[in-house]
C-alpha cells in the first residue's frame, strides 16, 4: 500500500479545517479534487478516516490514529526538505538506505544530528524491505545501508539484535481470537515470513487481515484494535502493547540488524556519519522497556 505526500498533506488540512471547501480553498484546489483524494486514501487504507456531517467533518477513531501518523511524516518530509534546500557549496551526496520502520523512528533525531554536524551534505534517502536493500547495495547504488538480514557474502557490521515482538493496541481482545487476525507488510519483507512460519509451526491458526508496504500504515492498522502484527522491539510506539507468552502465540526468534557501507575506509564524511548511525542506535536503544502483557 502506498500514497502520496499530497494525498496526507490534504487529509490533515482536511481535518484541521473541518472541511473540504475549507481546506480547497487553503491548496488552491477544486472541493471536488480534495474530496477525491481523501477517498482514496480511505479506499487505500480500507476504512474511513472521516465523519461527514452538513456542518463539516470530524476524524474518526482510526482517522485520528491515522492523522497522527501522517503528521510525522509530513514534518519530517518538510523538515528534509528544508535542510536539503539550503544553498550549500560543493555539497556530498550521501544515498543513504534503510527500512521503513527504521526510517520512521530513527530517522528525525538523526537527521537533525546531521544537520548540525555536517552541513556540506545533502542525503538521498531510500526506505525499502530489507531484501531489496541489500541486492541494491551489492549494485553499489548506497553509501551506507541499514537493515536486518543482511546476507553472508555483505561486508556488514552487525550493530544490533532486535527482537521481534507480537504487539497489539492497549484495550485491544484480537489476540484472544482464533484464528487471530493479523496485519503485516507485503509480500517481499522477510519478517512476513518470520511471523507466518511462526504461526504455522507452532499450528495456531490465523488469517491475514492488512498488508501494507507502509510502517505508519501497519501501525494505525494495529492501533485501531482489530489485529495484531510483530514489529522489531525498538520501533514498537507508546500506543501499542507488547503480547506475552500467553495467548498462544509462538515466540518470534531476533533479528540481526547491519550496518554496511562501501567507502567507510577512503570517504571521511561516509566514516562520521556511519559512526552517527551507531551512535544513534545506541542511543535509542537506552530506555526502551515496551510494556509486556501477559
Amino acid at each position: 500500500m502506498k500514497w502520496s505526500l499530497d494525498q496526507l498533506r490534504t487529509f490533515i488540512y482536511v481535518a484541521d479545517l473541518g472541511g473540504f471547501s475549507r481546506a480547497g480553498e487553503r491548496l488552491c484546489l477544486a472541493q471536488s479534487t480534495i474530496s477525491w483524494q481523501v477517498k482514496q486514501l480511505e479506499r487505500q487504507i480500507g476504512t474511513p478516516l472521516l465523519y461527514r456531517t452538513p456542518n463539516g467533518v470530524t476524524l474518526t477513531e482510526k482517522g485520528h490514529a491515522f492523522y497522527l501518523r501522517a503528521q510525522k511524516v509530513i514534518t519530517a518530509n518538510d523538515e528534509t526538505e528544508l535542510w536539503l534546500s539550503n544553498n550549500f557549496h560543493d555539497r556530498q551526496i550521501i544515498r543513504f538506505a534503510t527500512t521503513d520502520c527504521y526510517a520512521s523512528c530513527l530517522l528525525p533525531s538523526l537527521l537533525e544530528y546531521w544537520k548540525c554536524q555536517f552541513p556540506n551534505i545533502k542525503v538521498s534517502l531510500e526506505c525499502s524491505f530489507s531484501t531489496d536493500i541489500w541486492s541494491r547495495y551489492k549494485d553499489d547504488e548506497f553509501d551506507i545501508a541499514l537493515a536486518q538480514h543482511c546476507p553472508s557474502d555483505i561486508n556488514a557490521e552487525p550493530i544490533r539484535v532486535e527482537s521481534l515482538e507480537w504487539v497489539c493496541a492497549r484495550n485491544s481482545l484480537a489476540c484472544k481470537q482464533n484464528p487471530v487476525p493479523v496485519a503485516l507488510f507485503e509480500h517481499g519483507c522477510p519478517d512476513r515470513d518470520i511471523i507466518l512460519n511462526s504461526l504455522k509451526g507452532a499450528n495456531r491458526d490465523y488469517r491475514v487481515e492488512f498488508e501494507t508496504y507502509s510502517y505508519g500504515g501497519l501501525v494505525a492498522a494495529v492501533e485501531s484494535g482489530t489485529v495484531v502484527s510483530a514489529l522489531p522491539k525498538s520501533t514498537i510506539p507508546s500506543t501499542l502493547k507488547c503480547l506475552g507468552s500467553h495467548y498462544r502465540l509462538p515466540r518470534l526468534p531476533s533479528l540481526n540488524v547491519s550496518l554496511a557501507s562501501p567507502k567507510k575506509s577512503k570517504n571521511d564524511i561516509c566514516s562520521q556519519l556511519y559512526d552517527a548511525v551507531v551512535w544513534h542506535l545506541g542511543k535509542s536503544a537506552q530506555g526502551l522497556t515496551p510494556e509486556f502483557i501477559q
